[in-house]
């Protein structure tokens, strides 16, 4: 960036300890940017159970930058009224959001704004509250103390979102419309902004974000990772990593490893996450006959779960598209980070051709696609890599080439500091 380091406001809404793939690169951006270019300061959302803000002081204060926990989930022009008078004391050189809501602190505030989307902020707008009467009690730390389980823990009834969702689609269109520049995370990500008015010109695909060093497997990890989670060595080990919910389709991989059986009666399948859907999924594994084959691993620590990569013969991600809320509310896999993860950890990835997994995966590279909902056309591509150990090495090679040269983190930073350089150079006149 410039040879003086600019001033940086990072509106980051997760934000570690939470863990999830926003928070892992939010972490990775701040602290990117802190150690190489600039003077940062992050503002996320507000904690409001006791137990998660005594660990949330605790990370921060470890934090080479300072953070303030100062945003509601709910009040989203009370939000822009906390941000304008941060920038306004703080006087930053530009800012960056993880999402499309912020872009109208271009034209209120006077500065560059750049920012991620996951897609998943066009296709399911949380904006809270989205009006501005009202907006600083419903944002108020009280109100959000008073909703704190609905909000943190995803549970508010379907009705609300019915009720403000015209609100909430007016105003990320005009936000998202307002950026200088805005990172997607796949082309999936990047067409969906341009259906909503963003221009063209202002849109680049960054697909990735790992830390590929980390994930390398040393030499024996194959035999030590499996020692390690009692799994014989000899039998084919098939993983997934992956909230379980309805569009990782952990059904469809049943299914699929369920037709393998006959072939590989030793199969193993790892399945490693949590969510609302285990215990039907866990019925679902009986019904098939898999009460032997499968083994739900719950939640596993990040640092923790590269050792199920090294273990494991094959990578599966199964997502598909679902719809809830009444069933116009699409849910897709933008990109799919645990891809990412599985190439830098030198495991072959079979994968469905859904939003935005063929950003990260080339079918026949890095990995193979598969039509999602295809238990067939699954089972199928985790049978040729299972039965030629030619096949499955050459694209675990490409996985490695990739995650190195295109998914690393020094490789992600370098594309979202050029972005933000951009913006920098931009005229006065232009911001807004």
């Amino acid at each position: 960036m410039r040879a003086s380091r600019p001033r940086l406001l990072l509106i980051l809404t997760e934000w570690p300890p939470a863990i999830g793939g926003m928070q892992t690169h939010a972490h990775h951006l701040a602290a990117h940017f802190a150690r190489r270019c600039a003077d940062v300061e992050v503002l996320t959302y507000r904690v409001t159970d006791p137990a998660a803000a005594a660990a949330a002081r605790a990370y921060d204060a470890h934090c080479p930058h300072p953070v303030r926990r100062v945003l509601s989930r709910l009040g989203y022009w009370h939000n822009q009224e906390l941000l304008l008078q941060r920038i306004r004391a703080l006087r930053p050189d530009a800012v960056y959001a993880s999402t499309v809501y912020y872009g109208l602190l271009s034209s209120r505030a006077g500065v560059p704004v750049v920012c991620r989307s996951v897609g998943n902020d066009v296709l399911r707008p949380w904006l809270g509250y989205p009006y501005p009467w009202f907006s600083r009690a419903v944002g108020s730390a009280p109100m959000q103390r008073a909703l704190s389980w609905w909000l943190e823990h995803g549970q508010h009834p379907e009705w609300v979102d019915h009720l403000l969702r015209d609100g909430r689609e007016r105003l990320m269109r005009r936000a998202a419309a307002a950026h200088h520049g805005i990172l997607a995370n796949s082309d999936y990500t990047a067409a969906l902004l341009r259906g909503i008015g963003v221009a063209h010109e202002r849109i680049e695909v960054v697909a990735g974000g790992v830390a590929a060093r980390d994930f390398a497997p040393p030499p024996g990890a194959r035999t030590g990772a499996r020692a390690a989670l009692g799994l014989p060595d000899a039998a084919p080990v098939v993983l997934t990593v992956c909230r379980l919910v309805e569009k990782k389709g952990v059904d469809v991989l049943l299914q699929a490893v369920a037709r393998l059986r006959a072939a590989h009666p030793a199969l193993r399948l790892l399945v490693v996450g949590d969510g609302r859907r285990r215990t039907a999924y866990e019925a679902c594994a009986a019904r098939l006959g898999l009460a032997d084959a499968v083994r739900f691993e719950g939640r596993v620590a990040h640092d923790a779960v590269k050792r199920y990569y090294w273990a494991s013969d094959v990578f599966a991600l199964a997502s598909l598209e679902s719809r809830h809320a009444g069933g116009a509310v699409r849910d897709v896999e933008t990109m799919g980070r645990v891809l990412c993860e599985a190439n830098a950890a030198g495991v072959p990835v079979v994968a469905t051709r859904s939003g935005g997994m063929p950003s990260v995966l080339r079918d026949g590279d890095n990995g193979l696609l598969v039509a999602p909902g295809d238990a067939r056309a699954l089972a199928g591509a985790l049978a040729a890599l299972l039965g030629s150990p030619d096949r499955a090495a050459q694209l675990a090679r490409g996985g490695l080439r990739r995650a190195r040269e295109e998914f690393d983190w020094s490789a992600v930073m370098a594309r979202h500091e050029a972005a933000l350089e951009r913006a920098l150079a931009r005229p006065a006149g232009e911001h807004g």
